[in-house]
């Protein structure tokens, strides 16, 4: 045996060598991160340039202060808003105090009917005794100082913490007066929690947003140091069950558009809480037919939000969602890659399309200009 000793040991080290360069020529070898399938399926691809009615997109990061909102960043928001058929924008980078002062001065003020900015807290000493006056006070201010809405990250919830570490969770006391002032003031509020439910799971081989969880590890909640996704959910609830005054605007479809019976159920106990669509199309296009039941049965609930910097070719992308039977087609222009799957377009009715891009804006939120 022993004359096979100096073969063994020579393949054992020409084997990485010659496995290497097999495996660029097998097609086993393949990596997930490299496979992208293109289909052979033959369908119709309609182009929908501009929406049935000139729309109100209300929910979108378009960033703030003066130094950011120069005249010309905001000529190309509006440029792009004017080839879409976009009437308005919603931005909610509003911040507080000088931010947001140039913030509404760039936009609002110089802009009137085009855009609606939205203020945010300062999270900064929350356990001071004296925390939930000073944010009082400070919105208060927002308001008067012609902010829109507030608007809540999901940062609440999954990032902010007290002193001893601890999350604070969305329906912690110390912001009930916060929610008060909206209702005070008729400003809704815009709250963003959880995230889809692949974000909750391990990143293994049974994740469905796998590339996408690779490309953005830190949007990853899954295991200790993060709550469940439904306690989440039941957090926001409380929240919304506790402030019927007040009109809560839930984005990404309440994050909950992988499960549409349960938003129904949600939507049938807080009649204050109404959901937007923004970045979620990938989620409903895959299930048309319970989405298309879903928007026709609330049709008065339902926004429209993109929650991508305006850009003509996004829009469109969610035109032809809404407004076409298109079958099988790629949404990630529409935001960025979600998931590995194609959509379906909905085709909904002329009078629901109107509910979803104009009516129930101009219903809701503070501030809109009359269309001319």
């Amino acid at each position: 045996m022993s004359r096979f000793v100096p073969w063994l040991l020579a393949l054992s080290l020409f084997a990485p060598l010659l496995t290497e360069a097999l495996g660029a020529d097998d097609i086993k070898e393949l990596k997930l991160r490299d496979w992208k399938p293109r289909s052979m399926l033959i369908t119709r691809a309609t182009e929908v340039p501009r929406p049935a009615f000139p729309l109100i997109d209300v929910h979108n990061h378009l960033g703030g202060g003066r130094k950011f909102l120069t005249p010309e960043r905001v000529a190309g928001y509006l440029a792009e808003m004017d080839a879409a058929g976009v009437r308005t924008v919603v931005n909610l980078d509003g911040g507080w105090e000088q931010r947001l002062r140039e913030t509404l001065a760039a936009l609002d003020e110089a802009h009137p009917g085009r855009f609606l900015t939205y203020a945010l807290i300062d999270f900064e000493g929350i356990d001071d005794t004296g925390w939930s006056d000073r944010e009082v006070k400070r919105l208060e201010q927002s308001f008067e100082a012609g902010a829109k809405g507030l608007k809540f990250h999901k940062s609440l919830g999954l990032g902010v913490r007290d002193k001893q570490g601890r999350l604070i969770p969305v329906d912690d006391p110390k912001l009930d007066p916060i929610w008060e002032v909206c209702a005070r003031y008729k400003r809704p509020v815009e709250i963003h929690t959880g995230d889809p439910g692949a974000f909750f799971t391990p990143l293994d081989r049974f994740n469905e947003r796998w590339h996408e969880l690779n490309d953005h590890p830190g949007w990853l909640f899954a295991g200790d140091g993060y709550p469940k996704r439904a306690d989440l959910h039941a957090q926001r609830n409380r929240v919304i069950a506790r402030h019927p005054n007040t009109t809560f605007i839930c984005a990404h479809m309440a994050n909950d558009a992988e499960d549409l019976a349960e938003l129904s159920r949600w939507l049938e106990t807080y009649p204050n809480m109404y959901v937007d669509i923004d970045a979620r199309i990938n989620e409903l296009g895959r299930q048309p037919y319970s989405a298309r039941r879903f928007m026709l049965k609330y049709q008065d609930r339902v926004m429209f939000g993109t929650d991508t910097t305006p850009n003509r070719a996004a829009y469109r992308m969610y035109y032809r969602f809404l407004e076409t039977d298109d079958e099988y087609f790629d949404a990630s222009a529409g935001h960025h890659p979600q998931g590995s799957w194609m959509i379906y377009g909905l085709f909904l009715p002329k009078e629901v399309l109107e509910k979803l891009y104009v009516k129930n804006a101009e219903r809701l939120l503070f501030g809109l200009k009359p269309a001319v």
